[in-house]
């Protein structure tokens, strides 16, 4: 049983978008790489702690959503019924547990916390304190989130698109904010987020999965991943109440889209009965 291939949101990014896009993922990377080198990377992040306002509650739900697994359980819950922009999310999350440790490994550079004295930082829930601070692996997680749901809204959809930029902007920066990560970390992840999506949609097109995903076999596989991540997500430790609130939210969704598609699966025998009768 094969699953009908529904209406697919978004659609092939124009050649101008892709040009776009490639020069944002390259400036973005460029302009991290030059800042970690430069005392302006230390002196912002400290200038930031002096002027942050907002609850810490909130930035523990704002970076929650920079979790890779959260991201992934999210773009599934949102994508299992659409193939194409659902191939390009898998495609990029395979391609960013492969990048994200090996560029964290090859780099090696020491956290904001092993680095300056706790007083000049106001850290929130429990950040790391070791290495690996380059890139940020949860600004690379919202970069690819953002990017795959801004090139699946469509053209025509110019404010959501807007707005799903600065919401991924938005959990990058989080990660300043809980004092996990410097700047440049956070500038290199959101450029390799958004070129690993750039490298799956060009993947896609030479070696399409989409067709193969709308099978009732692939429906049930993805189903068992998505079981597996509202296990993992739920079960992760919770540093505070935003935390959870968000877990919560991602966790409701997943259901939710698993529900839709029991639905869908009930009415194609209905209708596979309904034509042998």
């Amino acid at each position: 049983m094969v699953m009908p291939e529904p209406h697919i949101s978004g659609g092939v990014p124009t050649l101008k978008t892709s040009w776009i896009s490639v020069s944002l993922a390259c400036l973005l990377v460029v302009g991290g790489l030059v800042l970690h080198g430069s005392p302006w990377n230390q002196e912002w992040l400290i200038w930031g702690h002096r002027s942050s306002w907002l609850p810490d509650q909130f930035w523990l739900f704002v970076t929650q959503w920079g979790d890779s697994a959260q991201a992934l359980l999210l773009l599934l819950a949102l994508f299992l019924l659409h193939p194409v922009p659902l191939a390009w999310a898998l495609k990029t999350w395979l391609m960013g547990v492969i990048a994200s440790p090996l560029l964290k490994a090859a780099w090696d550079a020491p956290r904001p916390l092993s680095v300056l004295e706790p007083h000049w930082l106001h850290a929130i829930g429990h950040p790391p304190m070791g290495g690996h601070s380059m890139p940020s692996g949860h600004s690379l997680a919202a970069g690819s989130l953002a990017a795959l749901l801004f090139f699946a809204a469509g053209r025509e959809r110019v404010v959501w698109r807007m707005t799903l930029v600065l919401l991924g902007s938005l959990v990058a920066v989080s990660r300043l904010a809980v004092g996990a990560h410097w700047p440049a970390d956070v500038l290199v992840g959101l450029g390799l987020g958004l070129f690993l999506v750039l490298l799956a949609q060009w993947w896609e097109r030479m070696q399409p999965w989409a067709a193969h995903l709308t099978s009732a076999r692939a429906q049930r596989l993805l189903s068992v991943l998505m079981l597996l991540l509202l296990y993992a997500v739920w079960h992760l430790p919770s540093e505070g109440w935003g935390m959870t609130g968000a877990r919560l939210l991602v966790c409701a969704a997943a259901v939710w889209s698993l529900l839709g598609l029991v639905r869908v699966q009930r009415q194609l025998r209905q209708g596979a009965g309904g034509r042998h009768d």
